[in-house]
């Protein structure tokens, strides 16, 4: 933590390790100086050093900043405020609260004392849940009154471990609560908040407007109360950033603690079907949630910053006049333009040593990777070597380091540059069929590695990646050593329209996502060194070589693994006349893929390579309530969020009734656009790649997801040459893809049928 400057890390004794990195949960940070901390220079230090802190708390799940004479809800609100996120309005929440600082600090559920508010994850219950919520001590309980925290990952872990068949099914169907708000705010329950402070309404008819915006079907009751039944909300989720699954929803909470005059929690949570919940399980997991809790006592000024959508929390019971504010916030605010409007996260990296990097492979992507590196400024990161055998290459290399050539050793070949000290960091993009050979010379080096994607080009060689990197982190962890990351380079999901895409799904507000479409039309492959993309031996075929990218973001956008693939494709134009030393190009030039995954959702990826003259894009995600899809090289977004979700009678909706598209333009600045063939996205995946180099964030892409992205590659190949379904077996564990039961593949016609009728399927091996 030494790059948190005026801060410090400490620890108290409730803290223990996560269970996936071993980093202490939650961090605890004090001033260096507390003679001198005030409430101001908490402040002025989170305006610097929000994106650290937001990135810490992704680290560990939550950051405990204590020490720093935090008093009231003024202080509370300014600290809140330097977080650097949007605001967010507290609409459709159960707790009866006062709003303190209008639009920012109100009081934390204002329960009775004697009443246990159960672990959940912030208005999960809600279409958009707040992406971080933070609570301020101003008075502490006499006794009891603690604000229990759990990851949630280790929550899904059990859940999904212990319970297998039902948490296939909360997955697929997701989950509906069912809540009755009263007329007058009740404040002797948990649940109390009336439905005109609920929806911030003061009539039935604005009330009425609110729900509706977000799928809620209703009911007036006729004392005055209202029934409501949410749409169906994804219940387990991935996390993109982390790429853990997370036990993300209020299904514990609602089941054990929505109980008062009105509400009973065991029928407050139904499947997204309507049918009832595992009783024994969500008991089961509420004892795990106990057991696996960290529940430290507050003291007066405390701050707690919790990442809502990693970490749940929960209430213990208290004696005395206890008094904690909340603080909802949405996502980090957005700095668009000119590139010398970084968000700070970029800009704060500067405070540690630039990440010295060598660039393995000199080709169009290396020089990309050369050109971008420099955009992000000589104290973030710099190219102090570059490898590639070919003369011209190194030259061309050479110029696009422009002045900052004179700084870079080049190397004909790779051996001596991947050992040199001097070298933190290996960025390799070098020919597909290369990878495997370099990345078991690079492993052992313990550098900081992001791999081009593909990541190899067979399923077994990825595989091979995973344990190499597992076998030296547990090797070098025994030592008590750091062990360098690892990261998969997959560009298209800092596509600036894409990843606005993707923050819109994320956010929940359109709910689950049951429909997925890609597709690419662009120009053939360009010209490479001896031709070698032109042949699927080396690149893994086009629907690994092109198509990783959009299996990768399917995954993503779907968030969850796949169970699938039928594909149909053929060799029609491209290179189809040209002859070599090793015969005619085999590569697929055109094809459509169907893959269908664990959760029900569908995706589709139509691909052609000799459609148009320049790359165009565009991915669609249609979710409950809504429609997203992102366009490029026009690089918009077009939202559409429906009005009518349920019924629509015998007729269209007219006119008035229709929702109005709403189109975002997401401009890529031109120094970045000049920059490569991605549309800035490079840029935004170095920098990702660096702040996980420094600790400042998790990896984005793993080695796991390089070798999905590679596995349903190889089966939508596989698909093509069959004619056939092929079916993923064991999909959470691509080892079975090579192994007895590798790939399982039935006749078309039995794709409706795929749980049924896979494991009566003969086997064919990717």
């Amino acid at each position: 933590m030494s790059a948190l400057m005026e801060l410090v890390s400490t620890t108290i004794a409730e803290q223990r390790p996560l269970k996936h990195s071993g980093e202490l949960f939650p961090t605890v940070l004090r001033p260096m100086d507390p003679q001198n901390a005030t409430a101001a220079s908490l402040v002025s230090w989170c305006q610097r050093n929000h994106g650290k802190l937001r990135n810490q708390a992704m680290c560990s799940g939550a950051v405990l900043l204590r020490g720093f004479n935090v008093s009231g809800s003024e202080d509370f609100a300014a600290v809140t405020r330097a977080l650097g996120c949007e605001d967010y309005d507290y609409i459709g929440g159960a707790a009866p609260r006062t709003e303190l600082v209008p639009g920012v600090v109100f009081t934390a559920n204002e329960a009775p004392p004697n009443s246990i508010i159960p672990f959940h994850h912030e208005l999960a219950q809600a279409p958009n849940p707040p992406q971080y919520i933070l609570f301020h001590c101003e008075r502490p309980a006499t006794t009891g009154g603690a604000t229990p925290i759990i990851p949630s990952a280790e929550v899904a872990s059990f859940f999904e471990r212990t319970f297998p068949e039902f948490a296939r099914k909360i997955e697929t169907l997701g989950v509906r609560y069912v809540r009755v708000m009263p007329q007058i705010t009740d404040t002797s329950s948990a649940q109390g908040r009336s439905w005109k402070e609920t929806y911030n309404a003061t009539t039935k008819e604005e009330a009425e407007a609110a729900m509706r915006s977000q799928g809620t079907s209703f009911e007036w009751l006729p004392n005055g109360d209202c029934r409501t039944i949410t749409v169906a909300l994804p219940a387990l989720r991935v996390d993109s950033r982390t790429g853990r699954k997370i036990f993300f929803n209020s299904v514990v909470a609602a089941f054990t603690g929505w109980n008062d005059s009105r509400n009973v929690g065991e029928k407050a949570v139904l499947l997204g079907d309507g049918s009832p919940v595992d009783a024994n399980a969500l008991r089961a997991v509420a004892e795990f949630m106990h057991q696996h809790r960290v529940a430290f006592p507050w003291q007066a000024g405390d701050v707690l910053l919790i990442d809502n959508n990693l970490v749940m929390h929960s209430r213990d019971r208290f004696e005395g006049s206890r008094r904690v504010l909340a603080a909802l916030r949405g996502p980090p605010l957005i700095i668009t333009g000119n590139i010398q409007e970084m968000p700070p996260t970029a800009t704060a990296l500067a405070a540690q040593a630039p990440l010295r990097i060598c660039i393995l492979g000199a080709g169009a992507m290396g020089k990309e990777h050369i050109c971008n590196i420099r955009l992000l400024g000589e104290n973030v990161a710099v190219v102090v070597a570059v490898v590639d055998p070919n003369k011209l290459a190194r030259a061309e290399a050479m110029q696009a380091l422009g002045t900052d050539a004179d700084r870079c050793v080049v190397y004909a070949d790779d051996l001596d540059a991947i050992s040199c000290d001097s070298v933190d960091a290996l960025v390799i993009c070098t020919p597909n069929y290369t990878h495997i050979d370099i990345l078991r010379r690079c492993i052992g080096t313990n550098k900081h590695i992001l791999c081009e994607k593909p990541l190899c080009t067979t399923v077994a060689d990825c595989e091979e990646v995973e344990r190499l990197l597992e076998e030296r982190d547990v090797r070098l962890r025994a030592q008590g050593r750091n062990v360098g990351i690892f990261m998969t380079g997959m560009e298209y999901r800092w596509m600036p329209p894409i990843a606005q895409l993707i923050q819109e799904v994320e956010s929940g507000k359109y709910g689950k996502v049951h429909h997925v479409s890609i597709r690419e039309h662009r120009h053939p492959f360009l010209v490479k060194v001896n031709n070698w993309n032109r042949f699927n031996r080396y690149t893994g075929g086009m629907l690994v070589e092109k198509g990783c990218h959009f299996f990768d973001l399917m995954r993503l956008v779907v968030g969850s693994d796949p169970v699938s693939v039928y594909a149909s494709g053929e060799h029609a134009l491209n290179h189809k006349f040209e002859v070599y030393d090793e015969g005619s190009p085999d590569m697929i030039d055109h094809a459509f893929a169907v893959v269908q995954f664990a959760n029900g959702a569908r995706a589709s990826l139509d691909i052609c390579m000799f459609a148009e003259d320049e790359q165009a894009e565009y991915v669609t995600a249609v979710c409950e309530l809504g429609k997203i899809e992102a366009r490029s090289p026009e690089s918009t977004v077009r939202v559409v969020q429906r009005r009518s979700v349920h019924w629509l009678g015998r007729k269209p909706p007219g006119p008035e009734e229709r929702a109005v598209p709403e189109v975002h333009d997401v401009p890529v600045p031109s120094v970045l656009a000049n920059a490569g063939q991605h549309e800035g996205a490079t840029f935004f995946e170095l920098r990702a790649f660096v702040e996980a180099a420094k600790g400042c964030q998790p990896v984005p892409v793993s080695a796991h997801d390089g070798t999905m992205a590679v596995a349903m590659g190889k089966a939508a190949q596989e698909s093509i040459r069959l004619g056939e379904v092929v079916w993923l077996n064991g999909h959470e564990n691509t080892t079975s893809l090579q192994q007895g039961g590798g790939v399982q593949r039935q006749s078309t016609r039995e794709l409706s049928t795929a749980s049924s009728v896979a494991a009566r399927g003969s086997q064919s091996r990717l």
